[in-house]
């Protein structure tokens, strides 16, 4: 399992970005994963690269559709070879 979180900034559209975090957040419901949001970045559960830059790209096209001409994106990732992990586990939240 990779656990990810990442930004996507809209750059140039004014210093409220909440309809365009909105919009991602409706993207990850629809598609499906798991994700928290925090107040700077959104959490994501992925169970490959593939799953998890398939979404980010789709948050990406979101904003381009909404007219944003410049997004900058940041991506952490930790992915972990020797046991599962999941949001809850990294947050300590699990047994």
């Amino acid at each position: 399992m990779i656990v990810a979180d990442f930004t996507t900034i809209p750059m140039g559209t004014g210093t409220s970005a909440s309809q365009y975090v909105q919009a991602v957040h409706e993207l990850l419901n629809q598609s499906g994963i798991k994700f928290i949001a925090g107040p700077m970045s959104t959490a994501v559960e992925a169970s490959s690269f593939e799953q998890l830059f398939e979404v980010i790209e789709e948050a990406n096209k979101k904003l381009a559709d909404m007219g944003v001409q410049r997004i900058v994106t940041s991506i952490h990732i930790d992915y972990r070879l020797d046991k599962d992990i999941t949001i809850e586990s990294k947050l300590g939240l699990s047994k």
